[in-house]
């Protein structure tokens, strides 16, 4: 390289990009991210110490979370004007929260360019409920009850959860609930080996703190509703 290619390199002129490149949009928790990160070189050639591919998490107003990340490649010599191309797989976890209102994902793709401008691209994914996740939202409605917000709630280190967070959905009865002393309703869930574990923790018109769980598995959708009634109901007669 030249010392003028040096001057460039050094100064970010005619520097590398990066784009990520995604097989579709939407993912599920657990689900596994197959991408395509391509790196366009510039002018000259660059040393890239390393390509880092994460996925982030908004977790408040100002707050994000890193959720997974891998390291692609390191010490490579990006060759002036080539174009390269890496394949990347990267598992969400399972406890990636679902996108709603202002609850986002994003893929960052990251270059380490010594002495320069380091490129980086940002991809926004959107991130849909499992079957089980899908049919616990469902039933909830079908009860009558109304959504009334939606949060991330981080958990210290040591939680006995084993979860940097929770995402917690906030429900109110509706014009047409049968659940008659039912004040308010949070519900979050763990994912376990074998479903999920709700945790329901609700307050009655009289003032009660309850505070619940319910597995729930695969397939179950069709019960599921009926259990959440029943659930609901004794705890209503203190039962």
């Amino acid at each position: 390289m030249t010392w003028m290619g040096r001057l460039l390199s050094s100064a970010g002129i005619g520097a590398a990009r990066v784009d990520t490149l995604l097989g579709k949009e939407q993912y599920q928790p657990g689900e596994t991210i197959d991408a395509k990160v391509m790196l366009y070189a510039g002018r000259v050639d660059q040393r890239i110490d390393g390509i880092h591919f994460s996925v982030h998490s908004r977790i408040g107003s100002k707050e994000q979370a890193e959720i997974a990340h891998c390291t692609l490649a390191e010490g490579l010599l990006l060759k002036a004007h080539s174009v390269l191309e890496l394949p990347v797989k990267l598992a969400l976890p399972e406890f990636t929260p679902i996108s709603t209102g202002a609850i986002e994902s994003w893929l960052h793709t990251g270059l380490d360019i010594p002495k320069a401008i380091d490129p980086t691209d940002k991809d926004k994914i959107h991130i849909v409920p499992t079957e089980a996740q899908r049919a616990v939202l469902d039933s909830l409605e079908a009860l009558g009850l109304t959504p009334s917000g939606v949060e991330i709630e981080p958990l210290p280190m040591q939680s006995r959860l084993g979860l940097p967070f929770l995402q917690r959905w906030h429900y109110r009865p509706g014009p047409d609930c049968s659940l008659t002393t039912l004040a308010a309703l949070s519900l979050s869930w763990r994912p376990m080996v074998t479903g999920l574990e709700l945790l329901l923790d609700h307050q009655s018109t009289s003032g009660q703190d309850i505070n619940q769980t319910l597995m729930v598995t695969e397939g179950q959708g069709g019960k599921l509703k009926a259990q959440l009634r029943n659930l609901l109901s004794i705890s209503e007669i203190g039962g």
